[in-house]
């Protein structure tokens, strides 16, 4: 009886240290292919004191670096530029990656922020299972202090979704699940070849792109459907703030570029006019600027490929646009000095 005892606890040993071990190598493996990832340490290689383009995907399509580098030193404006917008990461997941980015020994200059209607304000905290594909990032860049800001009222209150967040910031077979499953999409793509309906970009199923109007659409409405206006900005968007003010840099947010339907259900809407004189008054009070670049002259609806994300020709010329109208911010707004 002993022995069966010590052999099942020897077993129970070597299938933890097993567990641990598999954790550990995916881990490793899955920080270096991780998507998010690989952005973060491609604009840690631009170096410091450069301008910092945030957002989701619609800024990582529309950003080009070279366009918009090239734009600004026709202005005058010598700057290097560091894009570190992630598809599918919201606003915390942004403010986590230029936390981590400034913790890497990286001082901005100047961030500049891609937004679009609703983006900026409090909302609904997530589900940990939502936090899957890119916003896994927001479980491996997480501190521990960040449960507060997606579940205010744990441990007293969320606590089961609070635990869940715990648990899955802390393992790596969680974290980087998604990881393996986009490498398993991929793959499966490849073998049954790339029929018409599974078109992907990489952003995702073309399919997928082409709905996802419709859904961004439906919630900016939702999120600026407050009754009496009265908006809150998102913790997250305020913990930007912070960390550009702190930093003494500058931090400019800019309304991303998208189709004219959206921009005549959404932007052009009282709710939508509403909000931006509102967003305007916000960021004036804290010093910071806004920059509407929703509909940039040289862009068409033909330039949005999939329905949301600007092509090859688009992002040169919104990023060329945007370089136009950032040059004079940023030479009014000279970097201040910065302690020893």
């Amino acid at each position: 009886m002993q022995t069966s005892n010590r052999h099942l606890c020897v077993s129970a040993v070597l299938a933890i240290a097993g567990l641990g071990l598999i954790n550990f190598a995916y881990g490793r493996y899955a920080k270096s292919h991780f998507v998010p990832n690989i952005t973060l340490q491609a604009a840690e290689a631009a170096g410091s004191h450069c301008l910092v383009t945030l957002g989701d995907s619609r800024m990582a399509a529309g950003i080009s670096a070279p366009a918009l580098t090239a734009a600004l030193r026709v202005q005058g404006v010598e700057t290097c530029v560091a894009p570190l917008a992630i598809g599918a990461l919201p606003i915390s997941g942004q403010a986590m990656a230029l936390r981590h980015l400034m913790r890497d020994g990286r001082a901005p200059r100047w961030v500049v922020l891609g937004a679009s209607a609703g983006t900026l304000v409090a909302q609904d905290s997530p589900d940990p299972s939502a936090l899957f594909g890119n916003r896994a990032a927001e479980l491996a860049w997480s501190d521990a202090s960040d449960i507060s800001r997606y579940y205010p009222r744990f441990p007293f209150a969320d606590l089961d979704r609070g635990v869940r967040f715990w648990f899955a910031r802390s393992n790596a077979l969680t974290t980087y699940a998604s990881a393996m499953w986009i490498k398993t999409q991929a793959l499966q793509d490849r073998l049954v070849g790339n029929r018409p309906d599974t078109q992907r970009n990489r952003f995702g199923s073309l399919h997928d792109m082409q709905a996802l109007l419709g859904s961004f659409r439906e919630q900016a409405m939702q999120a600026l459907a407050v009754p009496n206006g009265d908006y809150r900005l998102s913790t997250w968007f305020e913990m930007v703030q912070s960390l550009v003010h702190d930093s003494r840099a500058h931090l400019i947010v800019v309304e991303v570029p998208m189709p004219a339907s959206y921009r005549r259900d959404v932007l052009d809407s009282t709710l939508g006019r509403n909000y931006r004189r509102w967003l305007e008054g916000e960021l004036a009070r804290s010093g910071d600027t806004f920059v509407d670049i929703s509909a940039p002259r040289s862009v068409e609806d033909a330039n949005f490929a999939d329905g949301i994300h600007l092509d090859t020709s688009g992002a040169l010329a919104f990023s060329s646009e945007l370089g136009g109208k950032l040059a004079p911010l940023l030479e009014s707004a000279k970097p201040l000095e910065r302690s020893p």
